[in-house]
């Protein structure tokens, strides 16, 4: 196929789509031409004629029709025309891949501006800024950690915020549509709170005076609706869904701590000297800090000095609620998880693919409606993933054409999301990088490769590694029973330069052995290099000064290398690696919780001083701050003044050793409803917690049923997926065919004269979405074909949505996709694909 006849080829394809319905025969016999030689097997000398340039050539016969209905400058108009579909088809992918509604989807061509200004990094940022910079008003306003800020200031900053947050706001209703708009109840709270907080702020200016503002509770709000707390937003939502099961077992909890109060009432109230039962609200609250174990055995001795059959009652009472419903409660929450885990993974995959589908249909043409050229899958590129380079976009358009057809269909496309995190290198070749050296150094560094790669060598290394250790020990221990003191005896040991010397060694020879990059691919081998570089670092600081003692410290940390003996240990090591972003999620949760109980706090208990407070009530002893105790219990440091004090006491609440003396303190000081605040916190963090616990033990044991499920002893262990991609000479010619890549195309000369081709590997990150796609890859292809006939079965489900494309413009669907076909290559791509992206002795040539 020559150039001229692909730009002919095309430019029929452009045509059509302006013709009206009375085409002549012979155009429809053209088109028909065009679209067999399309769906054909492509030459892959063909390469850079098919898919190079997509200009229009002047002398077709074409352009006369063209120019006939109107179209004065058709090359313009069709690349405008495909430019307006790549960008509505990659925020297709987008939503897709954001788990976003398609409701949310710009709804014609004037919304779309709105919408690429809200769907912008630097949007997101001064989101993210705006969001934060409330949040920090906490710390100026009273109580304040940094006083002195004059009420103007610190309302004029939050006006301004909050200004920031309207433009969000006004943005997004821009592009989504007054009715779509109040029908995301997210936006629509976030709405309302930002105007009940700018009407705050300015009464707050006009009165200069800042007292009773709970409403700053609500700022993390806005924090947590920023795009870049997704994760954040996800372990929310988990969090709710899981609270109606634990509600049923609360439920039951507290009937029975009910029927108990009732009971310790009559049992223990007559005693006049036992103060926890004096009445039924002084026994609730009694038996709930009970629940907790914090004030166990304390109040139970007053009624078992009386009778030791009490006891009876307590023991009772700690079997049913702590150690049965509690765990009852804790099983109910991971049963729950679990399922909410699986049900989310499957409800992103037919997610994504409904986007997959949008973004295809947006791609083809009229007389090509089942494949996507390379050109096309380029233009969509260059919107989805902007930073790809014009070889990486060959490469991963190479990837996905499995059937090696030159173009994508769609069940290749459906990989898009999976293939485009995939980073691209070339291959470097199996021989070590010393092959070329001279014979004599070439023998000894080969010497090295063995020694280094001899499993003896790795227990050699364990056992050095214990010996540090045991030695490290026994001198802390006997430093520990010397007068002396410590900064005093710490000095440069023989030991410690010999250990130091040791792991040198090692390092050196690893890198000499194995190469740098295959050394620092590992990352353990990372981890061992840089506590050796910081060793060495304190042994020199050492030295000189005896103030760096304090890296002597960091020396154990090298025994963590010992858990690699086990396989057990390892799969601890990659599901903590895995759950590290859920974790940090988790833990933004509860700053976020705190940070609104503490805002809470400031405003009911900051004006208490907690000093020698709480005279003749039960926790008087604990807040004294005079002679007259034994021992300073400081709990009168147990307060609101500031955000970052609250933050403190909240945490102590958190652990709940002794909590109820910080409760019972603010309840002496001010009334009885006080104690409410503190058990509701305890409540909400019990909540929270069983959550973070039922999620690391769902991670783990789902890490034990994948080993279990797929066999992979190695692959497992592998923290990449890698699949490998070949290109011929001529491929490469296409890919790079700037004159400034000449140089590069001179290094892969000798690659190509020995094999004929040059290999890229393309590695991503082992993620727990690809755990899971291999972990229930039997049941991913029922899942997708019940979602197809869902919906095409579904009356209430909407056609496909084409917001930004005019009825004249060159690009529709006149053939259908059978759904039947989506589905077709699934057990292929989901069997094959993550089989094939295993060890490094196991690739898979694409």
């Amino acid at each position: 196929m020559s150039e001229a006849e692909g730009r002919r080829g095309r430019v029929e394809s452009f045509a059509s789509i302006f013709h009206s319905s009375s085409d002549t025969q012979s155009n429809r016999a053209s088109m028909s031409t065009e679209s067999e030689s399309s769906q054909g097997k492509h030459n892959i000398s063909d390469i850079p004629n098919e898919y190079g340039n997509t200009s229009v050539d002047s002398d077709a016969s074409e352009y006369q029709e063209l120019r006939e209905n109107g179209v004065q400058s058709p090359s313009t108009c069709i690349a405008s025309s495909w430019k307006m579909n790549y960008h509505e088809a990659s925020i297709f992918l987008e939503e897709g891949e954001n788990n976003d509604k398609f409701n949310s989807h710009p709804r014609d061509r004037r919304a779309l501006p709105a919408y690429i200004v809200t769907h912008n990094h630097w949007f997101y940022s001064l989101d993210l800024f705006a969001a934060l910079l409330l949040m920090s008003l906490a710390t100026v306003e009273p109580p304040a950690v940094f006083p002195g800020v004059a009420v103007g200031v610190h309302g004029s900053v939050e006006l301004f915020g909050l200004l920031l947050l309207g433009i969000s706001i006004f943005m997004q209703l821009r592009w989504l549509g007054i009715r779509t708009f109040v029908k995301h109840k997210r936006s629509l709270l976030k709405s309302l709170i930002l105007v009940g907080m700018i009407i705050e702020a300015i009464i707050v200016i006009a009165r200069n005076d800042t007292k009773y503002r709970v409403t700053r509770a609500l700022r993390p709000i806005f924090f947590i609706d920023s795009r870049y707390l997704g994760g954040v937003r996800r372990f929310l939502r988990q969090i709710l869904q899981s609270v109606p099961p634990i509600l049923e077992v609360l439920g039951i909890l507290f009937f029975v701590l009910v029927i108990f109060s009732t009971l310790g009432f009559y049992f223990f109230s007559p005693n006049k000297e036992n103060p926890y039962f004096t009445t039924f609200q002084q026994g609730f609250v009694s038996l709930y800090v009970l629940l907790t174990t914090a004030n166990f055995p304390d109040v139970m001795m007053p009624a078992y000095a009386k009778n030791r059959c009490s006891a009876a009652f307590f023991i009772l009472f700690l079997a049913v609620n702590l150690y049965f419903l509690m765990n009852l409660m804790l099983a109910v929450v991971f049963v729950v998880f679990s399922d909410i885990e699986k049900d989310k993974f499957r409800k992103l995959l037919v997610h994504k693919r409904r986007a997959c589908q949008y973004a295809f249909r947006l791609l083809v043409t009229r007389t090509q409606p089942t494949h996507i050229p390379f050109r096309h899958f380029r233009g969509l590129l260059r919107f989805f993933r902007p930073s790809t380079s014009d070889r990486d976009a060959y490469l991963v358009f190479k990837a996905l054409n499995r059937s090696e057809s030159g173009v994508l269909c769609l069940s290749e496309f459906y990989n898009i999301y999976e293939i485009c995190d995939f980073k691209w290198k070339p291959y470097q070749p199996p021989d070590p990088w010393f092959s070329g050296l001279p014979d004599p150094v070439r023998s000894c560094f080969y010497l090295i490769r063995r020694l280094v790669t001899w499993n003896l060598f790795k227990v050699l290394v364990y056992v050095v590694i214990m010996l540090n250790a045991i030695t490290l020990l026994l001198k802390t221990i006997l430093l520990s029973m010397s007068d002396t003191p410590v900064s005093h005896d710490l000095h440069v040991t023989w030991d410690q330069v010999a250990f130091v010397t040791f792991y040198g060694v090692e390092a050196a020879l690893k890198i000499i052995g194995l190469g740098y990059r295959r050394y620092f691919h590992s990352g353990w081998n990372i981890y061992d290099f840089f506590i050796t570089i910081l060793s060495i670092a304190g042994l020199v600081a050492e030295k000189f000064s005896s103030s760096f003692f304090y890296i002597v410290i960091l020396r154990p940390l090298r025994l963590l290398r010992l858990f690699r003996m086990r396989k057990r240990y390892r799969d601890v090591f990659q599901t903590l690696v895995i759950l590290t972003p859920r974790i940090i999620s988790a833990i933004v949760v509860i700053i976020i919780i705190y940070y609104f109980f503490a805002v809470i706090g400031m405003e009911l208990f900051s004006n208490y001083d907690m000093k020698n407070c709480c005279v003749n009530t039960t926790v008087e002893q604990f807040y004294k701050d005079d002679n007259t105790t034994v021992y300073v219990n400081y709990y009168y440091l147990n307060n609101f003044d500031n955000i970052f004090i609250a933050g403190v006491t909240l945490f102590e609440l958190t652990v709940v050793n002794n909590w109820f003396i910080i409760m019972e303190g603010y309840a002496a000081v001010t009334n009885d409803w006080a104690r409410l605040y503190f058990m509701l916190f305890y409540l909400v963090m019990m909540v929270v917690m069983s959550v973070v616990v039922a999620f690391i033990l769902e991670a783990f044991t789902f890490r034990m049923e994948y080993n279990q499920t797929v066999q992979a002893d190695k692959d497992g262990d592998e923290e990449n997926v890698c699949i490998n991609v070949k290109l011929t000479k001529e491929e490469l010619r296409f890919v790079y065919s700037d004159a400034a890549d000449t140089p590069t195309l001179q290094q892969y000369a000798s690659a190509l004269e020995a094999q004929g081709t040059v290999k890229y590997e393309g590695t991503r990150r082992r993620t727990r979405v690809v755990l899971q796609r291999r972990m229930y890859r039997d049941e991913i292809p029922r899942w997708l074909l019940d979602s197809d006939r869902g919906h095409q079965d579904s009356p209430g489900l909407p056609a496909l949505p084409i917001m930004l494309r005019r009825p004249s413009e060159p690009v529709a669907v006149s053939t259908p996709v059978r759904p039947e076909n989506f589905h077709q290559s699934l057990p292929s791509y989901y069997g094959t694909l993550d089989a094939s992206a295993s060890t490094q002795s196991q690739r898979n040539e694409v």
